[in-house]
């Protein structure tokens, strides 16, 4: 993130890291804990907590696919439309903007096809 926020490669640049990092630190900016498949409704507690102690305005989820748990779901569809169901309702209840980030699905010759 901050090798886009400065506009530099700043593995290349390290001596730009610091004064980069400090103007990162002064954007409005919460990040989540959460990491793999988590339970739908503790991220949105979180967000709902976000929401109320730092009048949180929009959200990112970042990655759909990868934060839930479709093992437990025949059907991916099925509890990607659960969860965006709850996204959209979170959303308009509490007056917040949502992106979701979707990743396509990268091809055995890592090429994207029709299914990606």
């Amino acid at each position: 993130m901050l090798n886009q926020f400065s506009g530099k490669n700043l593995e290349k640049n390290i001596e730009l890291f610091d004064l980069y990092a400090d103007k990162f630190e002064t954007l409005p900016l919460k990040f989540l804990k959460f990491h793999g498949s988590t339970n739908l409704d503790q991220v949105l507690d979180a967000m709902d907590y976000a929401v109320y102690a730092y009048d949180v305005k929009h959200i990112i989820i970042d990655n759909l696919q990868f934060m839930l748990n479709i093992s437990k779901f025949s059907d991916i569809y099925e509890v990607q439309n659960i969860a965006i169901d709850k996204f959209r309702s979170f959303s308009t209840n509490k007056n917040v903007h949502i992106t979701l980030v979707v990743h396509p699905r990268k091809e055995d010759n890592n090429l994207f096809g029709i299914r990606s």
